[in-house]
């Protein structure tokens, strides 16, 4: 048999790393969550239900909310059902990386820290955290002065990561949802604490003893993927420009605070 010659053996080579690499990027395609999605016929959709006005169980025991409404559009975008799966701020990213979800919808805020283990689609809300305290304690005018001082947050959130970076020496409580966060404050068990600004407002027509404190940080809500999939975050990202710019985040966020959303795209 004649032997190949150099560049023929390179030749070869070549080609063989094209179709591994072809092979690589079919079989990636083939694998996408949107081609998974759409051939199941059904969303799976890791959304926070603890977290009202965006998640929360109407009186019927049926998810309902802002969060509900946008994964309501996606799967009527996408011609699929839905399948819901509650979730809290410490298991939405557990719940990607164990594939118990398609997505994570629950006021999800992208972060680079958390980008290191998941991917997001641009933001759809911005909110801005505040502080809130009671009128009485004239010796708080913002997280500054929170040395000693209990504060009570939703753990694993942003406003969780901002403020203990902001407020080390604060004695800081963590509960597992916004109400029982909201509740423990009125409740007086903590000195302040850390919400949504349009929350705060809300609060503070329902009791006349409290006031903000001041800003903490912004946030922006978006949604979490798998790393690794950019078929299924590039059609998220099309629905977002698609709808989004037409003003449908603009009127749902109204819809359920009565206020006008802050622009959901950061600027520097």
């Amino acid at each position: 048999m004649r032997r190949l010659s150099r560049n023929s053996v390179l030749l070869v080579v070549v080609c063989l790393g094209f179709m591994a690499l072809a092979w690589a990027a079919s079989a990636s395609a083939a694998d996408s969550t949107l081609d998974q999605v759409l051939k199941r016929g059904k969303l799976i959709v890791a959304i926070g239900l603890g977290a009202p006005p965006y998640g929360m169980y109407d009186a019927n025991k049926q998810p309902t909310g802002f969060d509900v409404d946008l994964a309501k559009l996606i799967a009527q975008e996408l011609k699929v059902e839905i399948e819901w799966v509650d979730t809290s701020a410490t298991n939405r990213i557990p719940y990607l990386l164990t594939n118990k979800a398609d997505l994570v919808i629950a006021t999800f805020g992208c972060t680079p820290e958390r980008a290191k283990q998941v991917a997001f689609t641009k933001p759809y809300l911005a909110f801005n955290m505040v502080l809130l305290g009671w009128k009485k304690d004239q010796g708080i005018k913002s997280y500054k002065d929170l040395k000693g001082k209990t504060l009570a947050v939703t753990r694993g959130t942003t406003q969780d990561i901002a403020i203990t970076k902001l407020a080390p020496e604060a004695k800081i409580v963590r509960y597992e949802d916004d109400p029982v966060t909201m509740l423990a404050f009125d409740q007086k068990k903590a000195d302040v604490m850390v919400t949504a600004e349009f929350l705060a407002l809300k609060k503070l027509k329902e009791n006349k003893d409290m006031e903000i404190k001041g800003h903490v940080s912004r946030s922006w809500a978006a949604i979490g993927v798998r790393r690794g999939d950019p078929d299924w975050v590039q059609w998220l990202n099309t629905f977002m420009d698609w709808h989004g710019g037409q003003g449908k985040f603009a009127e749902m966020f109204e819809k359920w605070t009565g206020l006008e959303m802050p622009p959901a795209l950061p600027t520097y």
